[in-house]
C-alpha cells in the first residue's frame, strides 16, 4: 500500500467488523482485542499516526463486559494533522456543543430584545394622530337674561 496522507478535517463513517478479530483469543480478552482491532482498522483506513478513541466509544465497546463484545460497530473518524479522533456517529463533540450553545444564546438574546420592545411603556401623552382626530368640544350657547 502506498504512503498516503489522510485528508485534513474530513469525517468518515466506518463499520468495523470485530468478530473475526477475537475468534482465536481467550474469552476474557475478547473486548480488549476488539479495542485494538478498532485502532488497527482506523490506522489502516485513515493513514493517521495517532488514534484517539473517545470515552463514549470505549464505554460502548466495554458495556457488555470482557467476555461478550459487540460483533461490529459504527465509528465516525475525523483526521486532523495526523491524529485520528474516533467517536460514535451520534456523539456530539465539544466544538459542536459550543456552536449549539452560542446559537441558542444568540437566539435567546434576540427574544429578550423583542420582549423588551413589546414591554416598553408608551409615552403617557397623546400621540399626534390622536390629537388631530380629537377636536375641541364647543360649549352650548345659553341665552343669558338681561
Amino acid at each position: 500500500m502506498a504512503d498516503k496522507k489522510a485528508p485534513a478535517g474530513e469525517e468518515k463513517i466506518f463499520t468495523i467488523p470485530l468478530r473475526r478479530r477475537w475468534t482465536h483469543v481467550t474469552r476474557i480478552a475478547k473486548t480488549k482485542r476488539s479495542v485494538s482491532a478498532v485502532r488497527e482498522y482506523i490506522t489502516r483506513h485513515s493513514h493517521a499516526k495517532d488514534i484517539k478513541i473517545s470515552q463514549m466509544l470505549n464505554d460502548t465497546l466495554w458495556a457488555r463486559g470482557a467476555k461478550n463484545p459487540l460483533k461490529s460497530i459504527k465509528v465516525k473518524v475525523n483526521v486532523v494533522e495526523g491524529i485520528a479522533n474516533a467517536r460514535l456517529p451520534e456523539e456530539i463533540t465539544l466544538e459542536e456543543e459550543k456552536k449549539k450553545f452560542l446559537e441558542k444564546k444568540g437566539k435567546d438574546k434576540e427574544k429578550e430584545a423583542e420582549k423588551k420592545k413589546e414591554e416598553e411603556p408608551k409615552p403617557e401623552g397623546k400621540s399626534k394622530e390622536e390629537k388631530t382626530e380629537e377636536k375641541p368640544k364647543e360649549e352650548p350657547k345659553t341665552e343669558g337674561k338681561k
